[in-house]
């Protein structure tokens, strides 16, 4: 009878390393996409309401075709306030406090957290638009713990009237 000697398989190395340690990350990394994919997601959905100044809208003034101005009679102005109040998306309309909400576009980036009403404010909000454009929107969105994020593209208009 013959005896069979089991010798180092060299080819089955890749960089050094054993075929079965390959394996064990490959099954590792498996698992690990597995667990991150059971994590529970937010199912509970909100919605946002502008409150105030949801259109702002101004004729274009002496001092430049991207001035905003309170007063529309061409003297500089402190900015806009935008109200914002956050509520779940049933029949109750539960405030949500402690949701992070950000306004950006037409050269404004701002971001607040509700308060206990579900209500942010936005002061010196001060929109800018390009001399070619007449029309542009700030985007709103919302993230809080335990809910789908929120998106609204066109939720504050800002124009200048011609």
């Amino acid at each position: 009878m013959k005896r069979k000697y089991f010798l180092k398989n060299r080819e089955a190395d890749v960089l050094g390393l054993p075929m079965y340690l390959i394996i064990i990350m490959i099954v590792a990394v498996a698992v690990i996409a597995a667990v991150i994919y059971m994590i529970p997601k937010g199912t509970r959905t909100m919605n946002a309401q502008v409150t105030s100044n949801a259109l702002i809208a101004e004729t274009p003034t002496t001092q430049g075709a991207g001035q905003f101005t309170l007063d529309g009679q061409g003297t500089a102005s402190t900015g806009y306030t935008i109200w914002v109040n956050v509520t779940t998306n049933n029949e109750r309309r539960d405030p949500i406090q402690g949701a992070t909400v950000t306004l950006v576009g037409s050269g404004v980036a701002s971001q607040a957290i509700t308060l206990v009403n579900g209500s942010v404010q936005f002061t010196a909000i001060k929109p800018v638009l390009d001399a070619n454009i007449n029309e542009a929107h700030i985007k709103i969105m919302i993230k809080a713990a335990g809910f789908d994020d929120f998106t609204d593209e066109d939720a504050i208009t800002v124009m200048r009237l011609s």
